[in-house]
């Protein structure tokens, strides 16, 4: 089913290489606008400060593991421009059916690459001298002890919550939010 802006609400992570693709900051971020509106590798390049060549590499890789498509051609100048477009608002990995290609251990791996990119973005904006003391950072890390029912209630609520922010507020300030949400195996540390 698709939603009213043409593509899909959710769509799997079918292979391990598919999400490793979309774990690379740079395509994380790739995705994440095209999730917004569909735009063209030119407004790409000047909305993420990369260059083309770079960029294209990456449209590529996203491209061939089916994270996005073109939606659009044109001629401009003798030129073909291709508009893409996120096939999904949001990718979810289904565990079940990456197992039967990768180990649960490379599974998380790739995961956790994820909150590490987020990691890195957090040291990066702190190294940057303009955003010291800056009161809109939140990191909370806490383990809960939840019963089935109310793990189910909030994974549900969190997911709620990100899918009402998800949209663009056109003269808002980017924000970036990582999320993990997983029964704790404290007896391994």
């Amino acid at each position: 089913m698709l939603v009213n802006d043409g593509i899909l609400p959710m769509a799997p992570i079918r292979d391990l290489e598919s999400l490793r693709a979309l774990v690379d900051g740079q395509r994380h971020g790739i995705v994440t606008l095209l999730t917004e509106e569909p735009l063209t590798a030119k407004d790409l390049a000047e909305r993420l400060g990369i260059g083309r060549t770079r960029l294209y590499y990456h449209l590529g890789i996203l491209e061939q593991h089916g994270l996005i498509h073109v939606v659009d051609t044109r001629m401009v100048s003798g030129i073909a421009e291709r508009t893409y477009r996120a096939v999904a608002r949001t990718f979810r990995v289904d565990r079940k059916l990456l197992a039967s290609q990768a180990s649960e251990a490379q599974i998380s791996d790739a995961q956790a690459s994820l909150i590490e990119a987020v990691a890195d973005d957090l040291r990066a904006r702190a190294a940057a001298e303009e955003h010291a003391g800056d009161a809109d950072v939140l990191v909370s890390r806490m383990f809960l002890w939840l019963n089935e029912a109310r793990r189910t209630e909030l994974r549900a609520r969190l997911g709620a919550l990100i899918e009402e922010y998800r949209s663009a507020d056109r003269d808002g300030t980017e924000m970036e939010l990582g999320v993990a949400f997983f029964a704790a195996n404290r007896s391994a540390t």
